[in-house]
């Protein structure tokens, strides 16, 4: 495909020094008029948008984000053309954020404590207006109202912010302290100890007022299309409408009074053949109210970041406490400013949707700063549109939906896969699937009338949770020791967390989790898992948490610990968790079955993969398992081999089978003679 190069060179005369607005501007850009590019082979643009312009002159406009989602990351295919289909000239112009706060050290820093507080001493050194104080402690979990005053001289103080919440709990915190800039030479913060504990404050840092900023911020429609409940965590997926768009704020809608939670943002993208997120943001949201002072919340998240994809995962950890009422999520992006000079009234057409060219050189630098004075016009720009002479294919329409044929005779199960819509489809392994198939889930595959359907797998940082049947199992030869019986929902189930709780107040433990194993070479043994320390009093009273780095084999664990001479301990409930696993593919609504269980046929690879970030992207409907189904129908003689391998019935088989071989020998032998 021939790709343009789209230079302008131009020798222009020189133009008067004038800047006065506009008029500056047209007496620049009349030069440039005569010596725009070349005609375009519009057809190697796949999207258009016409627009019309009511008077010759400069025109601003922002471009909305349908052209962004449309149009490489950097809007390098970026074309504007007239009506005879000559490009025009064109800059653009980014909405860039205020600059960071500068943070410095304090001339000086000290701390006393009194009676009912912790007061904390500053001396700027500084002329420049203070905007804020950063602190930094080793304390794990703390909640304190802040009080900010200012001094000229260090003796005479004058409040000026009063109820600054700072914490940190449940992972998210607050550690700044902001208020209206000021000048002054010392600064005194009061932490209110009066209800908990003082913390050690071991420095401080100053914020001072950060720069003007370049450009105000739009409202960008985002929807909710799917909230899942995960162990101690709530995932929303946000639709963004398109992508690479230039996002500023992200602010969440909550009716709960009281909380804290922190938050993480993240995208799909592919490493290898596995679909992984990648973390784009942390921080924290909350609503806290501290002692009688009025509430103060964070609910807006200053992420300023350009969206890689259209669609956002947002991680609201929970901790132990219940998931919040998210009701809405507003955002708003920074525009981007496209600038030009129109030589007449007219039609003129945006073109995007071009991945194979590059971006435009024009000898626009002249009149760059001029033309960005400019104020912004009222342009109606219209969606874009198919181009209908576009030569490109679409790639995700050309995705296949099929892949190679499969005999599925050595795979022993199968589930039954419901598709209720057209299109991208997410389903997640059930426990029963993540038992049954490799470690790997090398030998998943989706077949649809003896044909693969391509999938690509996806691994998130996402956990679900499964109830642990307990069932006392002490040894009446050992009464000092307490032991019970952890039964798993399936064999095999992948857990990477176990989760205790109990209803005893104080004691001090040795824990040691393991399963009983039963091998035809090694005999019966015992396979460790995990081991920890629990402690409990009557002020904290904590689940234990034990990270399992062995899967295990069976559907049954063994939990045991030493009480002395010690009252046994109560233990109130268990909790497993396993890593979520997903399958993305794209199909029609029919008759699919996802078959595993094939422990020796290798990983399959599908040229899906070549369109992951499309497929990543894309809306996804939710696909679901059914029952589990045996696979193929295997003889009693074979299914009773196999599946009772190293057991009782296999040696059972396998002495009748001797004896009948015996008698058959015994018949066949021949008889001795007779006696005389």
């Amino acid at each position: 495909m021939r790709v343009m190069r789209n230079w302008i060179r131009s020798k222009p005369a020189p133009a008067p020094r004038r800047n006065h607005g506009e008029a500056g501007v047209l007496a620049l850009l009349a030069v440039l008029v005569p010596l725009r590019a070349l005609a375009l082979e519009a057809n190697e643009w796949k999207y258009r948008q016409p627009f019309t312009v009511t008077r010759p002159g400069v025109v601003k406009f922002a471009l909305p984000p349908a052209t962004l989602d449309v149009a490489q990351p950097r809007l390098g295919d970026l074309r504007l053309v007239d009506g005879t289909a000559t490009q025009i000239p064109y800059l653009l112009q980014p909405s860039t954020p205020a600059a960071p706060a500068t943070r410095r050290a304090p001339r000086s820093f000290r701390s006393e404590l009194t009676e009912s507080s912790t007061q904390l001493y500053l001396e700027t050194g500084y002329e420049a207006p203070v905007a804020g104080i950063s602190l930094v402690t080793p304390a794990p979990a703390f909640l304190k109202a802040a009080r900010v005053e200012v001094s000229a001289n260090g003796r005479d103080w004058r409040q000026i912010a009063t109820g600054i919440p700072l914490f940190r709990q449940f992972g998210a915190e607050e550690l700044r302290l902001k208020f209206e800039p000021v000048r002054t030479s010392h600064l005194r913060v009061t932490l209110d100890d009066s209800r908990t504990r003082p913390i050690p404050i071991t420095s401080a840092a100053l914020a001072f007022a950060a720069g003007a900023d370049a450009g105000a911020t739009l409202p960008l429609p985002v929807r909710i299309t799917n909230r899942e409940e995960f162990a101690s965590e709530s995932v929303l997926t946000l639709d963004l409408g398109a992508q690479h768009v230039p996002l500023s704020t992200l602010e969440f809608t909550a009716r709960e009074p009281l909380f804290a939670r922190p938050v993480t943002i993240g995208v799909r993208e592919l490493r290898g053949d596995v679909a992984v997120e990648r973390t784009l943001f942390r921080g924290s949201i909350y609503r806290l109210a501290i002692d009688d002072l009025p509430a103060r919340a964070q609910l807006s998240l200053p992420i300023e970041m350009t969206a890689p994809s259209r669609e956002l995962l947002i991680h609201i950890h929970n901790g132990d406490s219940p998931p919040l009422g998210i009701e809405a999520v507003k955002a708003a992006h920074r525009p981007i400013w496209l600038l030009f000079h129109a030589p007449a009234a007219g039609i003129y057409t945006l073109l995007t949707g071009n991945p194979d060219v590059g971006a435009p050189r024009y000898d626009l630098g002249m009149v760059g700063d001029s033309l960005k004075q400019a104020a912004a016009g009222d342009v109606a720009l219209s969606a874009p549109a198919l181009n209908p002479s576009y030569r490109r294919p679409d790639t995700l329409a050309d995705t296949p939906l099929t892949g190679a044929p499969l005999d599925p005779r050595d795979w022993n199960l199968r589930k039954p896969v419901r598709v209720a819509s057209a299109g991208v489809q997410q389903l997640e392994l059930d426990p029963d699937v993540l038992a049954g198939a490799q470690r790997e889930f090398g030998d998943l595959r989706l077949l649809r009338d003896g044909t693969q359907v391509p999938f690509i797998l996806e691994r998130p940082a996402l956990s679900r949770s499964v109830a642990v049947v307990i069932a006392a199992a002490n040894d009446p030869k050992r009464p000092r020791l307490s032991r019970w019986h952890l039964k798993l929902p399936r064999p095999g189930l992948p857990i990477t967390q176990l989760t205790l709780t109990t209803t005893t107040p104080l004691f001090e433990r040795h824990l040691r989790l393991y399963e009983v194993i039963e091998d035809v070479r090694s005999g019966r043994f015992e396979r460790a898992l995990a081991v920890a320390d629990w402690r409990a009093t009557p002020g904290n009273r904590s689940p234990l948490v034990l990270a399992i780095t062995l899967p295990p084999i069976g559907d049954t664990l063994v939990l045991e610990t030493d009480n002395g001479d010690n009252p046994a301990i109560n233990l109130a409930a268990a909790t497993a968790v396993h890593p979520v696993t997903r399958l993305l593919f794209k199909t029609d609504p029919t008759e699919l079955a996802l078959y595993y269980g094939n422990p020796r046929t290798p990983a399959a690879r599908y040229d899906v993969a070549l369109v992951a970030p499309q497929i990543l992207s894309a809306e996804k409907h939710v696909a679901t398992l059914g029952p589990e189904e045996k696979a193929r129908v295997e003889g009693w003689a074979r299914s009773a081999l196999q599946g009772a391998r190293g057991g009782v019935l296999f040696w059972s088989v396998l002495a009748l089978v001797v004896v009948a071989l015996l008698v058959v020998v015994a018949r066949l032998l021949p008889k001795p003679p007779a006696a005389p």
